[in-house]
């Protein structure tokens, strides 16, 4: 479930994008993915076109994320290939988090802790 969302009958739903340091006027969800919305920076925002769901999956599978939407991922090596060791917090929690065998180690109570990081190359540049 995706946090700060807002909901109006006949109204478009409305959230709290994730990466809220650079899209600050939030973002529609349209066919329950977020839609392209403004930001305070240049460049397309990492979690465009990503789906949002209310309920958890029923498969069983691990909430997961890339390592594309993530504003702060550390390598082995300091190399762009580098299998990430650390990253910044999606929810925005203090300091680095480690990564533990590709998932996010327990930091706190962080709702983010124990998600699947899916190495998917590098951050879009922002210009």
């Amino acid at each position: 479930m995706l946090a700060g969302v807002a909901r109006e009958e006949g109204r478009p739903v409305r959230c709290r994008c994730p990466e809220s340091e650079h899209c600050l006027l939030g973002a529609d969800i349209v066919d329950g993915r977020i839609a392209v919305h403004p930001r305070n920076v240049t460049g397309p925002c990492p979690w465009v076109d990503m789906r949002v769901r209310d309920l958890p999956l029923a498969c069983g599978c691990a909430p997961y994320i890339t390592t594309r939407q993530l504003r702060i991922v550390l390598r082995r090596g300091g190399s762009p290939n580098g299998q990430p060791y650390a990253i910044g917090c999606p929810g925005n929690c203090r300091g680095l988090v480690d990564i533990q065998e590709r998932l996010i180690a327990g930091h706190g109570r962080c709702p983010w802790a124990g998600a699947l990081v899916l190495d998917s190359g590098l951050h879009p540049p922002i210009l």
